[in-house]
């Protein structure tokens, strides 16, 4: 053990040096990667799948069609609709929909 420490101390400044940043780049990179494996999944586990989100906003806006009677995505129907938060819903959707049909005619 005394001769692989004492080996590892003969080498010029410069290779020591160059060591202590090799190690330093791996030990950070492995930390980062770590780090980003362990956000990434705990998202997944906490946040429920794109597609759900999406289906479940779709059943919530034919709940509301329903309860209202009318076409929520119009605009007139978005001015017209009780309370603020039913209002900015339906710009919101508006607007996603008209993103998607520019990103489509692109």
């Amino acid at each position: 053990m005394m001769q692989t420490l004492r080996k590892m101390n003969e080498g010029s400044l410069l290779q020591r040096t160059m060591l202590h940043i090799a190690l330093f780049v791996l030990g950070s990179a492995s930390v980062v990667a770590l780090a980003s494996v362990l956000l990434v999944s705990t998202a997944k586990a906490l946040l429920p799948p794109h597609d759900a989100t999406d289906t479940g906003a779709d059943k919530a806006e034919q709940e509301q069609d329903e309860e209202s009677g009318g076409d929520s995505t119009s605009p007139e129907a978005a001015a017209g609709a009780p309370g603020a938060r039913t209002g900015t819903k339906a710009l919101a959707q508006m607007r996603l929909a008209n993103r998607r049909e520019s990103a489509v005619a692109r």
